[in-house]
C-alpha cells in the first residue's frame, strides 16, 4: 500500500514538473503613455526571452502566429553557453521572422559562448535586426518611435564571469551615447538585465524589455521569486511590469532553463505588450 502511494505521488510530481516546465502561458499587458504617437495606438510587441536553446518545436511558433504581433523583441539568452545548439535556435528564428519583424539583443549566455559569432551569422541571414549597442527607428504612417538596444555587459569584461559591479557604468555610458542623437519622443529599450532598472530610470527611458531573472526560478505563491542572477534572494524585478517615475520595465520569466532544470509555480511565458496612446 505504501509503495503504491509512493509511486502515485512520484508520478504526480513528474506530471506537475513537466507541466510547470512546458506549459507556456501568454501574459498580456497594456502600456499607456501620452508621448506615444496616436498611430501606434494598439501596436503589439511580443517579448521573448531566455529560451536557452529549449526546443518547443512548432507549438511555440504556432502560439506566436495566433498572437500576430506587430514586432517581436528578443532580450537575450536565445542559446545556452553550456549546451549551445545553433540549429535549434536557427529553426526557431526561421519560424518567427515570417510572423513579424524581429529585433534582438544579446544576453550573458551569448556573450560568454564561443558560438556567438555563429549565432549572429544565423540571425543576419534570417534578417533579424541585432540591436546590440545600436538604435533603430520604427515608422508607422509617417510617425515614429525609437528602439534602443544594449549588448549584455558580459561583452565588456571577458569570458570568465558576468558578475561585475561596473555593469551600471557600462550600461549608463552606452545608453547615453545612443540617446544623444535620438530625435524620437517615445523610446523603447531592449536590455537583458532588469537589475539595472535604476540606470534606465535615471536616463528616463520610457519602456524597457528585460529578461535574465527567470521569474526567480521557483516562485512562492503570494510571495514571488526565490532567486535570480545578479539580484539574489527574493528579487525585486523577477517578472511582470514595474513603473517608477517616467520609466516602466517589463520583465519576462523566460521560456527555458539553464543551470537549475526545473521551474516551480513559474511556467514559461510569452509576454505581449499592447501600446496605448493616452
Amino acid at each position: 500500500m505504501k509503495i503504491s502511494i509512493g509511486i502515485s505521488l512520484f508520478a504526480l510530481l513528474i506530471i506537475f514538473l513537466a507541466w510547470q516546465n512546458n506549459g507556456i502561458v501568454i501574459t498580456k499587458y497594456e502600456y499607456a503613455n501620452k508621448k506615444l504617437p496616436e498611430k501606434f495606438n494598439g501596436f503589439k510587441v511580443l517579448h521573448i526571452s531566455d529560451l536557452h536553446n529549449k526546443n518547443y518545436g512548432e507549438r511555440l511558433i504556432n502560439k506566436i502566429k495566433k498572437i500576430n504581433p506587430d514586432i517581436i523583441v528578443i532580450t537575450g539568452d536565445l542559446i545556452d553557453r553550456r549546451k549551445t545548439m545553433i540549429n535549434t535556435a536557427a529553426d526557431f528564428i526561421d519560424g518567427i521572422v515570417k510572423i513579424a519583424p524581429t529585433y534582438y539583443v544579446s544576453g550573458n549566455h551569448e556573450q560568454l559562448s564561443k558560438h556567438f559569432d555563429e549565432l549572429k551569422t544565423v540571425l543576419h541571414k534570417s534578417n533579424v535586426i541585432i540591436m546590440d549597442n545600436s538604435y533603430a527607428t520604427l515608422y508607422k504612417d509617417g510617425f515614429s518611435i525609437g528602439l534602443i538596444g544594449i549588448a549584455d555587459p558580459a561583452i565588456n569584461f571577458g569570458k570568465k564571469t558576468y558578475l561585475k559591479e561596473n555593469n551600471f557604468s557600462y550600461v549608463r555610458d552606452n545608453i547615453t551615447k545612443l540617446i544623444k542623437d535620438i530625435n524620437t519622443d517615445f523610446n523603447v529599450l531592449l536590455s537583458h538585465r532588469p537589475e539595472l532598472f535604476s540606470v534606465y530610470n535615471e536616463l528616463k527611458i520610457d519602456l524597457v524589455f528585460s529578461g535574465h531573472a527567470h521569474g526567480g526560478q521557483i516562485r512562492i505563491p503570494f510571495v514571488g521569486g526565490v532567486l535570480s542572477p545578479n539580484q539574489g534572494f527574493f528579487p525585486k524585478y523577477s517578472e511582470g511590469m514595474h513603473s517608477e517615475g517616467a520609466t516602466s520595465i517589463v520583465v519576462s520569466r523566460g521560456l527555458g532553463n539553464s543551470v537549475f532544470p526545473f521551474r516551480i509555480f513559474n511556467r514559461p511565458e510569452l509576454v505581449l505588450v499592447t501600446l496605448k496612446s493616452e
